[in-house]
This record gives C-alpha cells, sequence and structure tokens, in this order.
C-alpha cells in the first residue's frame, strides 16, 4: 500500500480509477491520503462491492461505485471520461476465501462456484462435465501441476460413483491424487488446482488482456496504471504486454528503417515493486505480490 501511495499517484490528481475494488482497501488509502482526491471504484462481484460502499460510507461523495468487470470499462459509464491513475489489483479476495460461500477454499464444505460474478462455467460445472483430456490440460495450463493426470483421471474416477459438489470433497480428491512424498510442505496439495479452476471460471487470463488496454485508455497522458500480480502466470501476462506498449517498433533488425508503424504506449515508472519484510509480516497474503507501474505517454 505505502509503495502503491508513492509511486502510483502524483501530489496534482484529482481522480483515480481502483479497477479492482474488492473490500476496498485501495480506495480507503486513496482518499486518505489526498482530501482533494475522487476514487470511482469498480468491481464485477455486486456483492464485494456493496461491502467496499459499507466501509467507503465515510467518504460520501468522493467516491463512485460502478459494477463491471475492469475489461469493460471502456464502455462503462464511471463518472469520469479520464482519470489521473488507475489501479488493477489481480489478487482475490480474502472475503471470496471466508465469506463468500462459493468454493474458493479447499478447507470449507461450500457448493463449488468460484465464479466472480454469473457469467461463465462455475467449477462444479467445469469439474463435473469436462472430459479427463481437458481437466488434465487445464490443471497444467493454470496451475503449473505436475501431477494433472493423475489427479484428473482421480477426479473422473470420483464423479462416474457420485457427483463432487462441494470444494472440500474436491480438495480430498486431489490430496488422495498426490503422492504423499511430493506432497507440499506449506501449500495444501490442491492449491494450484483450485487456482487453474478458479482462472478458467472466471476466465481470469482473457479479462487481463482486454482489461489493460481498455483502462489504459481511460487515463490522461502522463497518467499511470499500475498492476498487481500475485503468481507467475499472470504477471509473466502484464509483464509481456508492458514491455510490447514500451516498444517503439517491432520491425526485425535487417530493416533499414521503421515500417510496422508502432507507437511507443507507455514508459516504465517502476517495472518490479516487491512488498518489504514488515508488510509481509503484517499481510502475509502480500507475500507473493508484485507491482508494476507504467506512464501513458499519450492523451
Amino acid at each position: 500500500v505505502n509503495e502503491i501511495l508513492e509511486f502510483l499517484l502524483k501530489d496534482s490528481d484529482r481522480t483515480v480509477l481502483d479497477c479492482t475494488t474488492g473490500e476496498g482497501g485501495h480506495s480507503e488509502a486513496f482518499l486518505k491520503n489526498n482530501p482533494l482526491l475522487s476514487v470511482t471504484c469498480l468491481d464485477r462481484d455486486a456483492d464485494i462491492l456493496n461491502v467496499a460502499r459499507d466501509r467507503l460510507e465515510p467518504f460520501t461523495g468522493r467516491v463512485n461505485f460502478v459494477n463491471c468487470n475492469f475489461a469493460d470499462v471502456g464502455t462503462a459509464d464511471t463518472g469520469f471520461e479520464k482519470y489521473d491513475a488507475a489501479l488493477i489489483d489481480l489478487g482475490i479476495s480474502v472475503y471470496h476465501y471466508k465469506v463468500s460461500g462459493r468454493g474458493f477454499s479447499f478447507v470449507k464444505d461450500e457448493m463449488l462456484d468460484m465464479r466472480l460474478d454469473e457469467s461463465g462455467l462455475s467449477a462444479y460445472e467445469i469439474v463435473n462435465t469436462f472430459p479427463e483430456s481437458r481437466l488434465k490440460e487445464i490443471f497444467f495450463k493454470f496451475g503449473e501441476e505436475r501431477f494433472s493426470p493423475r489427479i484428473a483421471a482421480k477426479i473422473v474416477e470420483a464423479r462416474n460413483n457420485n457427483e463432487i459438489k462441494t470444494a472440500k470433497e474436491l480438495a480430498e480428491i486431489v490430496d488422495r491424487a498426490v503422492p504423499a512424498k511430493f506432497k507440499p510442505k506449506n501449500i495444501h496439495s490442491a492449491t494450484k488446482v483450485f487456482q487453474a479452476l478458479r482462472i478458467v471460471a472466471n476466465s481470469e487470463f482473457d479479462h487481463i488482456e482486454k482489461g489493460i488496454p481498455a483502462v489504459l485508455s481511460k487515463i490522461k497522458k502522463g497518467g499511470r496504471l499500475g498492476v498487481i500480480t500475485f503468481h507467475s502466470l499472470e504477471d509473466r501476462i502484464v509483464k509481456r504486454m508492458f514491455n510490447y506498449m514500451a516498444l517503439e517498433c517491432t520491425c526485425p533488425r535487417e530493416v533499414p528503417y521503421c515500417v510496422c508503424g508502432k507507437v511507443k504506449e507507455v514508459s516504465f515508472f517502476k517495472k518490479l515493486i516487491v512488498p518489504g519484510d514488515e508488510e509481509c509480516k503484517l499481510n502475509p497474503p502480500s507475500r507473493s505480490a508484485k507491482l508494476r507501474i507504467v506512464e501513458k505517454l499519450f492523451d
């Protein structure tokens, strides 16, 4: 949070777009830090947006709430045509694990869903209807799970007897599929599988690809965009997109002059920021966070 306040915002900024508001922590920090600031809070999850609404009630008049996916911000009515800065936090809120009741946590006996809104297929539908080959592909591609074939086979074997309805049931099946000597010490055996299912259920990577250009279109020239990632797969996408946007030319080296017409869209303000030791102690989920900030070069 301290790094975001220091590097994302300028003293002259008056409008900020919080693209993934969650419970409103970042927006609250923005509003407290600058009494002249107005914040537009987006979130695709209407329930958690109401949580943020209650939290940010003391700032009524300076905050606006919009229930939409940040990937659709280009066509949404957000209150301002352009913003001085924007933040995309790709992490899943603690609220979703502890309160939402949608099966994000493998320690709770909740119905499998994992969706942040009502679009797309639920984790329940994926687990109970997708062929074994597709499940194996999902777990490997989106979870980098080395035992994807064994886990997919065990899931299909289990659902042939009874539908897999809850997160706890699924977690137990995955745990049994992973050989004891290869079980991770500090995380649950089902962590990567749950990550993969959540990504697919919410089309997360598609929305990153679509959303970053959409959000950039809402930022003024000289304004900054910050993106926080929490695992290597999504960070790879953000890094690749920012690197491409920062290029002036994509022509092969053997071409004597530029014919591609590529325009440099952003410059890196901060290529990589990670949380300090103190923040990691106070907020353990922040340990894997990576923050990248770019500055927009055109209007």
